[in-house]
This record gives structure tokens, sequence and C-alpha cells, in this order.
């Protein structure tokens, strides 16, 4: 799938930053009936998140969702065995990283996220940025890292199934 582009991207998050509480009910239960299985692994992997993160790692993923789903005609159903298998290879290759050289990081970096350059830049400035507001959801860096494995695994599989 060819990238989406930025300004795509910054006009969906916010759009989905205006749904009022109905619609955005309505939208989730909209992803939960086309994807059960990915909102299920999202639901059961932030189980044990404190409920301010568990919140946030979700918008997060519903607002790639709609990024996917807006972007392009349909997107194809995602299995169960998909999302492990695509979770599994993140987690290993995150997991390879550690103690690497950091140009290494960087070269594997730009290789992983450049599939989705814009939806992966919109998810870490979701997670390192705060509000404007100065309500924001404390993360700590295993809970940063720990999102981002999952979100990223998220961008993946959305773009492998999105045509």
């Amino acid at each position: 799938m060819k990238p989406i582009s930025e300004k795509f991207v910054e006009k969906t998050w916010q759009e989905v930053a205006g749904f009022s509480t109905n619609r955005a009910i309505k939208e989730m239960q909209k992803m939960g009936k086309n994807q059960s299985d990915l909102l299920a692994f999202l639901m059961a992997l932030t189980e044990d998140l404190d409920p301010e993160v568990r919140e946030l790692a979700i918008y997060i993923a519903f607002v790639v969702y709609r990024i996917f789903e807006g972007s392009r005609i349909r997107i194809k159903k995602i299995t169960s065995k998909e999302i492990i298998d695509c979770y599994e290879y993140n987690e290993d290759l995150i997991g390879k990283l550690e103690g690497a050289d950091e140009k290494f990081i960087d070269r594997i970096a730009r290789i992983q996220i450049s599939k989705q350059p814009h939806v992966m830049k919109y998810v870490v400035e979701a997670l390192m940025e705060g509000s404007e507001d100065g309500d924001d959801v404390v993360l700590t860096d295993e809970d940063k890292g720990f999102l981002f494995l999952l979100l990223k695994t998220v961008v993946d599989l959305l773009d492998k199934k999105t045509y």
C-alpha cells in the first residue's frame, strides 16, 4: 500500500478529536464489528494498564483505524493468527534492538517505519507530546515502549490488509 499523506493523517485525527461522545461510541462499535479480532487484541493487551493509559491506547488505535479506513476502499478482516504473528515479529525486532548501535537502530527504524511514515509519526507524537490544556495522561517509559509496540502492530496489520 502506498504511504498515506501527512495531510490526510492530520485531517483524520482532527476529525476524530471533534467527535461527540455518541458518534465516537457508534464509530468504535463499527470498528468492533468490522475488526473484532483486532479490537479484542487491543482490549486484552491493555487490560492491566492504568485506565487512562488504556483509554489513550484504544483512542490512538481507533484514530489509526479511521486513517486507514478513510484512505482506501476496504480493509480485509484481520485474523487472530495474523495479529499474533505480527505482534511477535515486532516484539522480536524491538528485542533485537536492545543494546544495538545507535546508527543501526536508526537504519532499522527508517526501514520499518517507512511503509506508513506519516501514520507512525502521528503515533509517536501522540505518545510523546502532551496536550495543550495540561490534562495529559502520564506515560512511563515502559508504557510508551509497550504502546509503541502495540500500535506499530496495528499500523502494520492495517497497512497489509487495506486496498
